[in-house]
């Protein structure tokens, strides 16, 4: 079924298991089907209002998570049956958009090389920034009000 409407809201404990769903079916990320690493994680981002969903009113269909004290953009992940629909784009400028708010002028990431993701990033405007030790590409982006 195609997804035409949705809206960005901070994501709740309920969400939680919705969320795991969805990062345990996208294929590229380093920490799949980890529900204590996961939970953890996420319990520390939803207690300081750090993850975004997007729901179409039913389900939630991807999230988002930024770090407002260091700018990093940490989580972008969208349900293999919702990608292509602009979903992930909206997530990444709400999280953009709110370490903006917060005062940062530049947003990390990181990526593992040669995925969808990071052409994606690439594609709108990120650039790299370094290599990390274990391999993943850390790319920059300047954020405009």
């Amino acid at each position: 079924m195609p997804i035409r409407r949705g809206l960005l809201r901070r994501a709740t404990h309920a969400d939680l298991t919705r969320l795991f769903e969805i990062w345990t079916t996208v294929s590229e990320h380093r920490f799949r089907d980890d529900w204590a690493q996961f939970t953890a994680t996420a319990a520390r981002f939803l207690a300081h209002g750090r993850v975004w969903v997007w729901s179409d009113g039913r389900d939630v269909h991807g999230f988002g998570a930024a770090d407002p004290s260091s700018g990093e953009v940490e989580a972008v992940y969208v349900h293999p049956d919702a990608q292509g629909r602009g979903i992930g784009r909206a997530l990444l400028r709400k999280c953009c958009d709110d370490l903006l708010r917060r005062g940062h002028r530049h947003a990390w990431l990181l990526t593992s090389p040669g995925t969808r993701a990071e052409r994606i990033y690439r594609d709108n405007g990120w650039q790299e920034a370094g290599l990390e030790p274990s391999g993943a590409v850390r790319l920059r982006k300047r954020l405009i009000a």
